[in-house]
């Protein structure tokens, strides 16, 4: 117990796993074989236990990341919503401020003589005066009254200038503390692939050590490392032949749709609009999905799609990472993606955690298409690149199926 403790606290050092020749000694006598036993199950347990741990950390700050996002988008509709106002507001005031300038023109051009005194001098005239007096009178009302809505329109455009003005000086806050969220989610998720490449590299031979010590197998050491090497690929036959019935029922007639998305494009999102209008309606704030910033790709997506593509109707399904040889479905991604500096381990939930998700509208081609033990490369047009199953070559599917996720590796 002591020892599964401090193993789920920190990383197991690579001196404290057991070699070939510690399982043999430890069979001098029973004590020292059940002490073996027990080091051995609490490293395995450990192993587990640090896996789970870093997962639910990873988890909870992709959760924090979504809010953080979901803040800085809401908010920024909002200040976008502002500014619109704001500009149809300055809009209507200088078109109330041009209308008075056109009634104060007209004022002073009918009232530049003496009405009054034309009135006195000009008494068979008096009926056409009076209309004219009657009229400035009005003009003038008007002139009045419409000053007057210039300047409440003027105040209004000021006012959702100041509100805009605002609403935008607190994106820059919102947008800061989404980024930091994002760089936590990041390294959490890195300490989650971290946990994964130990438990990788070290399962498999512990269990193997822990079954020559549980059952009193005479083996030899080659034997053990052949043993050791066939548990590895168990696990990844079993990985792979679980993916592949998932996506089977997946693709089965009538079968519910994924809650994967569309695929996504590298130039939008799926599936109409995203700003939920209608009939000209005021649009209500998005529930938005993306990242606020997106996270760059470290290389070129297109080439990694069409160097992957040279690959397509040629190299066989296999345990391999090599095009001479054959390809596994993390094979093939192993091997394509270190063409372009990202050196990726076996073993798909491993490779998947490798990466960060972003969302099926901001997936872009050279992005990795992860299903439950299986993965590939996404086209960027809804279509992947992948190694499929046993007696077929690498192929390129145009349409993605199942309950699926994309990761880029950064």
């Amino acid at each position: 117990m002591l020892a599964v403790g401090a193993i789920s606290s920190s990383p197991v050092s690579a001196d404290n796993y057991p070699s070939w020749n510690d399982v043999v000694a430890a069979r001098s006598s029973e004590a020292t074989k059940e002490a073996e036993i027990a080091r051995i199950t609490g490293l395995i347990n450990g192993l587990q236990t640090q896996v789970g741990q870093a997962q639910a950390a990873a988890d909870a700050r992709w959760q924090e990341n979504q809010t953080a996002q979901n803040a800085y988008n809401t908010a920024s509709f909002e200040a976008d919503q502002l500014a619109s106002k704001a500009a149809a507001a300055k809009t209507k005031a200088a078109e109330s401020r041009t209308q008075a300038a056109i009634l104060a023109a007209q004022f002073a051009r009918s009232g530049g003589n003496d009405l009054s005194s034309r009135l006195f001098v000009e008494g068979d005239k008096a009926n056409d005066l009076l209309y004219q007096l009657g009229a400035m009178s009005k003009l003038s009302e008007s002139t009045t009254g419409i000053y007057q809505q210039a300047e409440v329109d003027q105040n209004t455009a000021d006012s959702l200038s100041d509100q805009a003005d605002v609403a935008r000086n607190a994106l820059g806050a919102l947008a800061a503390t989404a980024q930091s969220a994002l760089d936590d989610a990041v390294a959490a998720q890195q300490s989650v692939g971290a946990a994964l490449i130990e438990q990788q590299n070290h399962e498999a031979e512990l269990s193997v050590q822990l079954q020559a010590l549980t059952t009193n197998l005479e083996l030899t050491e080659d034997q053990y490392n052949a043993g050791v090497q066939a548990a590895a690929q168990a696990k990844q036959a079993a990985d792979e032949a679980a993916a592949k019935a998932a996506a089977d029922a997946a693709a089965a007639p009538g079968a519910a749709p994924s809650d994967g998305g569309s695929g996504g494009s590298s130039g939008g999102s799926p599936g109409g609009s995203s700003d939920g209008s209608s009939g000209g309606s005021e649009p209500s704030a998005p529930a938005p999905s993306a990242p606020v910033v997106n996270p760059p790709q470290s290389y070129d997506g297109d080439a990694v799609v069409a160097y992957a593509e040279q690959f397509v109707g040629v190299v066989p399904y296999g345990w391999g990472a090599d095009p001479s040889d054959s390809f596994g479905c993390d094979g093939l991604t192993q091997y394509v993606y270190k063409q372009f500096g990202i050196d990726l381990p076996r073993y798909v939930p491993t490779q998947a955690a490798q990466g960060v998700r972003v969302s099926s509208s901001d997936a872009r081609a050279g992005d990795a298409v992860v299903w439950s033990g299986h993965i590939g490369i996404y086209d960027g047009q809804g279509g992947v690149i992948h190694s499929p199953d046993w007696g077929r070559y690498v192929t390129h599917a145009h349409s993605l199926w199942g309950s699926y996720y994309f990761v880029r590796f950064l």
